[in-house]
């Protein structure tokens, strides 16, 4: 059942529209030189759904008795569903966000496909479509169908963290919007219309204006509808609504570059028996190669629910390698998926490996002197090494005795000696001592001076450099001195006003034992020699304080 758009034609904009051309054009070429999803090598065939696998990865209940998932898109931690909670109704809708790793945003491990938040606080019309932008950080939703007239061509602008409606947003008067998907090419949008727009493709630019009208779908394939659509490189991918015909189910491939369709793929997703309805209505990309499909199913017990199956399909990825001078690497190159590359280095002759570079990361050289591997392989990687001089190995200086300068001894003519009294003798081994005491005291006294002339020149020079700390130094050495000096101070003061304190205690003392004494000089309890022994004790006292 292969198509080919015979009849869809590029209409290049006129007139006002030429300008918004121009502008997706310089878009384009920028988001190509820059977004990193265009540095994947991409699909290992130009139909990577053909015979593809399935795995049920999870199953969540559907809330509404009317409800359906119609929705789903991929940000950097989620798989985000929009269930359209009644589709007679405006009610509000159900959007869910599910782990889309083992870890959340925070690198905290979580369940993978488990539900990590709901919200339900606005209509988006049927919500057939999602596409998540990761360069504004925003989901646009096509509305589709809706009892709401007012809803009719329009898209809905969602916020990936809060899960909440930000704006609603009129495509077109004449159709509405089936599916929807991001183009990193450009920045802009994809988009396939309604049976009113004649199932037709068309490309919208940063600002979602039409710049390429792909025409009416060639209708010559059994379905009822169309469901949303996922963009993957220069491919784009859709499930085609024909769960009421009894032909099951398909993927359909086409290519963007080609305006083509490529393959309508069957789809076996392994249902269980007791799965009574089946309609698949979304697919997206979680990790290069890896897809998500969201299928609503009806068991034979009445439940209703909305089931996750992965696959992943043949991709290339590409190791990427580089050297510096001084040494060679292996070329790297396009690898399947799960399969290993092994890239060797060698050094020039006098060099050796200084730096091992892998995905970003410095690896130790001694654990990879000549090769890394890289083993199931799920991504790009990329690979670097520095080469460097092998040192030689420098003598060692062999230490040398250098010969020290000897002052020289002036001779002095040795004066005249007297004969001494017999009873005084000078002995040899006096004079001995005298000259050695005479030697060491000159030897010292020259390397004083060498000191002394060392440390001038290295003040000097320190003062010529104004080096800060040398020159703070001094004003830190005076302030200290002036603490200790007020310190001392103050104590001394605090000291003289105990002891004047103490001192005219005393005094008070003296005047109360000579009153005592005066008025009654026959008293026992005060002796005149206590009175004498205390006038001398501050006698004393006065004299030292002074």
């Amino acid at each position: 059942m292969r198509l080919a758009f015979t009849n869809f034609s590029l209409k290049s904009p006129t007139g006002k529209k030429s300008g918004r051309f121009f502008l997706a054009l310089f878009l384009g070429i920028f988001l190509f030189l820059t977004h990193p999803m265009l540095c994947q090598a991409g699909f290992a065939s130009s139909t990577p759904f053909t015979g593809a696998s399935w795995e049920l990865v999870g199953e969540y209940p559907i809330l509404g008795s009317n409800g359906a998932v119609q929705s789903v898109c991929a940000t950097e931690d989620y798989i985000i569903c929009i269930e359209n909670f009644n589709d007679l109704t405006t009610e509000p809708d159900v959007v869910s966000a599910y782990y889309k790793n083992d870890t959340d945003a925070d690198g905290n491990p979580v369940t993978q496909y488990s539900l990590a938040h709901q919200v339900r606080d606005a209509d988006f019309a049927h919500a057939n479509g999602m596409a998540y932008n990761p360069v504004t950080h925003e989901i646009l939703v096509s509305g589709y169908s809706s009892p709401d007239a007012s809803n009719y061509g329009c898209i809905f602008r969602l916020d990936p963290d809060t899960l909440e409606q930000k704006e609603r947003i009129q495509l077109s008067t004449s159709y509405n919007i089936l599916g929807i998907d991001y183009l990193p090419s450009t920045g802009g949008y994809l988009i396939q219309t309604d049976a009113d727009g004649g199932y037709g493709f068309k490309l919208l630019d940063v600002s979602l204006q039409v710049v390429d009208d792909w025409g009416t779908y060639p209708f010559d394939f059994y379905m009822e509808n169309f469901q949303d659509l996922c963009v993957s490189g220069d491919l784009f991918f859709l499930f085609p609504l024909t769960m009421h015909l009894g032909i099951g189910n398909f993927i359909q491939t086409y290519s963007l570059s080609q305006k083509t369709l490529l393959a309508d793929d069957t789809v076996d997703f392994g249902f269980s028996d007791d799965i009574t309805i089946n309609e698949p209505e979304g697919l997206c990309e979680t990790n290069p190669g890896e897809f998500i499909a969201i299928v609503n199913v009806t068991k034979a017990d009445g439940g209703r629910y909305v089931q996750f199956y992965r696959t992943r399909v043949p991709y290339l990825f590409t190791v990427s390698t580089s050297a510096a001078e001084h040494g060679s690497v292996s070329e790297g190159g396009e690898v399947s998926r799960g399969e290993e590359k092994t890239v060797s280095y060698t050094a020039d002759e006098g060099f050796r490996l200084a730096k091992l570079s892998v995905d970003g990361l410095y690896l130790p050289v001694t654990e990879y002197p000549d090769s890394y591997t890289f083993s199931d392989i799920q991504k790009d990687h990329t690979l670097a090494v520095t080469f460097e001089p092998v040192p030689t190995a420098t003598p060692t200086p062999t230490a040398t005795a250098t010969p020290t300068e000897t002052p020289a001894i002036t001779q002095t003519p040795e004066p005249a000696i007297s004969k001494a009294p017999a009873s005084s003798t000078v002995s040899f081994s006096s004079v001995a001592s005298h000259f050695a005491a005479f030697w060491k005291s000159t030897v010292h006294a020259a390397s004083w001076f060498r000191h002394l002339a060392s440390a001038g020149a290295s003040l000097f020079a320190r003062i010529r450099k104004a080096d800060p700390v040398f020159l703070a130094m001094p004003f830190v050495l005076l302030v200290l001195i002036l603490l200790f000096v007020l310190r001392l101070r103050y104590v001394r003061r605090i000291r003289r006003e105990r002891s004047r304190k103490a001192l005219e205690h005393r005094r008070r003392t003296y005047e109360e034992l000579v009153r005592e004494f005066t008025e009654d000089p026959k008293d026992e309890e005060v002796s005149i020699d206590e009175l004498l022994l205390t006038i001398d004790e501050l006698q004393k006292e006065e004299q030292k304080n002074t």
